[in-house]
């Protein structure tokens, strides 16, 4: 049952985030916290303590990337938390594919967002009155990529193992 919770709070921050960044680019810090300090519960219950510091190490890399990723201006503050926070609960065994999902998702998101962009397809016809073509519009006419978005489904995509016990 205490599994089923940090299911649970994982999935539910995830989701929420998913949503958050898409609507308004915006990853609260109080899903960071929430993420982070579940993990050292659940590490706590469920993990070897040998095992702790190499979660705490694939978030360190993953943050230290992000920030880079940062200063270059590819991703946004929130997003090098989130990440962080995810980084956390992914370990070695579940890091690479997280990270390449995560790659393929933002690059797919980013290609679309340019293709609306360059040719405007959502904003006229049918799909132009649905609120997510709506918002997509937005995005792309702004030139900004929630990419929490990315971050978030390949989080979910990679966490299958994470809580098998």
């Amino acid at each position: 049952m205490l599994l089923l919770g940090f299911q649970s709070v994982y999935v539910v921050c995830i989701c929420y985030t998913i949503v958050s960044d898409f609507r308004t680019l915006t990853i609260p810090n109080w899903i960071v916290i929430a993420l982070a300090s579940s993990f050292a519960a659940f590490a706590a219950v469920y993990l070897e303590p040998g095992a702790i510091p190499v979660h705490l190490g694939v978030a360190a890399i993953l943050f230290l990337l992000f920030t880079a990723f940062f200063v270059a201006g590819w991703v946004a503050g929130g997003d090098v938390k989130f990440i962080a926070a995810i980084g956390l609960w992914m370990g070695l065994e579940h890091v690479v594919n997280f990270v390449l999902l995560t790659a393929l998702l933002g690059s797919l998101l980013a290609l679309a967002l340019l293709q609306i962009k360059a040719h405007g397809f959502l904003a006229h016809g049918t799909l132009g009155n649905n609120p997510l073509f709506q918002r997509m519009s937005s995005l792309a006419e702004h030139g900004q990529c929630p990419y929490g978005v990315a971050i978030g489904i390949a989080a979910l995509l990679s966490s299958a193992g994470i809580f098998q016990r």
